[in-house]
């Protein structure tokens, strides 16, 4: 009951993601997500998800406190920095094939939006971001992961698209 409670709990934020129509909700949902999918992934024993999720928790937390963009140069130091620790833990845990690595391209996906990235940027990436983490859930048979995900990235493309058609009928 307990494991069906923690695939269940993501793709319940998933869900409410097709709600977040302003960039602080999605920033509030992807916080949310990143709890629950961290739980998830331990539980699953996942580690380089795990470490992945909970950086992102930080990098997402960050954003919501702040409400400032980084800079180019401060984006990129960030995001290596936080790579580097996430590759690390996967070479200390032996899990260094490319498989355990797709959650690093997540992450950057995400992070690369979450702290460079207006509204537009940041849905792109958490697009690109989910359909990744999507695959890794699949090939890693973590169900919950890979629902909340695909619902994640739909969701985000269903705002991106709105803010799209708003961007095209507004007088400049």
């Amino acid at each position: 009951m307990f494991e069906l409670l923690l695939h269940a709990f993501p793709v319940a934020f998933a869900l409410a993601s097709f709600w977040s129509n302003t960039e602080r909700k999605l920033l509030l949902l992807n916080l949310g997500l990143c709890i629950a999918i961290g739980s998830l992934l331990v539980f699953e024993q996942a580690w380089g998800g795990a470490v992945v999720i909970t950086v992102a928790g930080l990098s997402t937390s960050y954003r919501l406190i702040k409400q400032k963009l980084l800079s180019p140069v401060a984006t990129y130091i960030t995001l290596i920095s936080m790579m580097v620790i996430v590759l690390t833990v996967n070479h200390l845990t032996g899990k260094t094939s490319l498989v355990e690595a797709m959650p690093v391209l997540t992450f950057m996906a995400y992070r690369f939006g979450e702290l460079h990235c207006k509204e537009a940027g940041l849905r792109v990436c958490m697009i690109i971001g989910s359909i990744n983490f999507t695959a890794y859930g699949i090939i890693t048979q973590t169900w919950g992961l890979a629902i909340t995900e695909a619902l994640f990235a739909a969701s985000n493309l269903w705002y991106y698209m709105k803010l799209r058609r708003a961007m095209r009928t507004s007088p400049v």
